[in-house]
């Protein structure tokens, strides 16, 4: 005769239950059940992000190769190829950050790449283009940025 191995009573072969405590003594087949929760958010974000990161290397590549390119061409002198890598660096950086706003709809998810991007594009032209007094741009950028931010954080919370 079998016994109920929680409470030790003793049962027959034909118990689905123990008669004492009612715990099951056949054991069926338990399917385990999938539950989403925020482990699974997270990796599919870090998966997304991969994806964005993996597109993001392969466009700064591409541009390296069409950067080369072009100086072996003879478009593109060599004291100027820095500068135009860093300006289409900037730009593919840029590009990031209208991307990301464009996925969530909330422009600060990408703003910081935008302004990023934007300072490295501004040295790249500062650079390309022989700009030797760049700072006064990127100084002007950086106040026109200060005062954007400001006009749409008031925007976002208007005064009563």
């Amino acid at each position: 005769m079998p016994f109920c191995p929680k409470c030790g009573q003793e049962t027959s072969e034909d118990d689905e239950y123990c008669p004492n405590c009612s715990y099951p003594l056949k054991s069926r087949p338990i399917r385990p059940v999938r539950r989403r929760d925020e482990k699974d958010e997270k990796d599919e974000k870090h998966e997304e992000q991969d994806e964005k990161a993996a597109i993001m290397g392969g466009m700064v590549v591409v541009w390296l190769g069409l950067s080369l390119l072009l100086q072996n061409a003879g478009l593109l002198a060599w004291t100027d190829f820095g500068g135009a890598f860093l300006l289409g660096l900037g730009l593919i950086i840029i590009f990031r950050g209208l991307w990301e706003y464009s996925q969530s709809g909330v422009f600060e998810h990408g703003f910081g790449y935008v302004v990023g991007g934007g300072f490295v594009s501004l040295i790249g032209a500062g650079i390309a283009f022989d700009l030797d007094q760049w700072w006064p741009i990127l100084l002007i950028a950086f106040g026109l940025v200060i005062v954007a931010r400001a006009l749409m954080a008031r925007s976002e919370t208007p005064l009563p």
